[in-house]
């Protein structure tokens, strides 16, 4: 699989994804530091989520937020309302990452926001775990004949098309997930049988630094986890509990490459 220019599979060394999510807080500055902290700590890719909060009520519907903001009185709408990253600044993201020399996509969500992607070039897209299931929104994305990710909890569960540039990505349940209920997967690149498209790579919402070396030792070749900047101003990221600070991703491709050395 490439996306934008960078090989991603044997043999190449494991790639790296930093989602950004909301961890911007609505500061679209934010958004570039972070883009730039995610170019700085060795990241080969920056992603974003691109939606309308009419998109996301439509594939997960709406009612109380979980705690602690549904304590509070938050509603899922108004919890998707205020991660949103605005669709007007997608453009400037994508070229503020393309000036770093680092590879931009997105999580998709919606004919809308997929719109807007393609308008900014997206190579490649993704696709959320809640959301493979949705035939509709899947059908969009293959037809637009790019590299697409999927995160799946088990391989073969929904039907995912036998292309090259269509790869599974294992994402356990739990937001965040215990690291008990990982059940890491070996990852494996074969296809075009029952387990249908490669499982390629890992998408985490752990944050125990021993899972990403062991997700190498099993053959795993690309690793997506939240990222956030070293030391937050406020303290109002969202989604904290499963984000790294940027310090720690460094430190985490880091340990993967010592890795890699010793299994090479």
């Amino acid at each position: 699989m490439n996306i934008g220019g960078v090989e991603i599979g044997y043999p190449h060394p494991c790639r790296f994804v930093a989602e950004i999510s909301n961890n911007h807080n609505g500061s679209l500055d934010r958004a570039f530091r972070l883009i730039a902290a995610a170019k700085s700590a060795g990241a080969d890719f920056v992603k974003f989520q691109c939606y309308t909060p009419d998109e996301l009520v439509g594939l997960r519907g709406d009612g109380p937020a979980p705690d602690p903001w549904g304590a509070q009185g938050w509603t899922m709408r108004a919890l998707y309302e205020k991660a949103a990253t605005p669709l007007d600044w997608f453009p400037q993201l994508f070229q503020y990452a393309r000036d770093a020399g680092i590879v931009p996509f997105s999580s998709v969500f919606g004919l809308e926001s997929l719109l807007v992607l393609e308008r900014c070039a997206c190579p490649a897209y993704k696709i959320a775990r809640l959301d493979n299931r949705d035939a509709a929104l899947r059908d969009a994305i293959f037809s637009r004949k790019k590299p697409v990710l999927v995160s799946v909890e088990a391989r073969g569960l929904i039907p995912v098309p036998n292309r090259d540039d269509v790869a599974t990505l294992y994402c356990a349940p739990g937001y965040p997930t215990a690291p008990a209920d990982v059940s890491l997967p070996y990852f494996v690149e074969w296809g075009g049988d029952k387990m249908g498209a490669r499982m390629i790579g890992l998408s985490s919402h752990c944050l125990d630094p021993l899972l990403p070396v062991a997700a190498v030792a099993r053959g795993c070749k690309l690793i997506e986890m939240h990222m956030m900047l070293d030391r937050p101003e406020d303290h109002s990221e969202l989604e904290a509990n499963v984000s790294l600070p940027s310090v720690f991703f460094r430190s985490m491709i880091q340990d993967v490459r010592r890795v890699e050395a010793m299994l090479a």
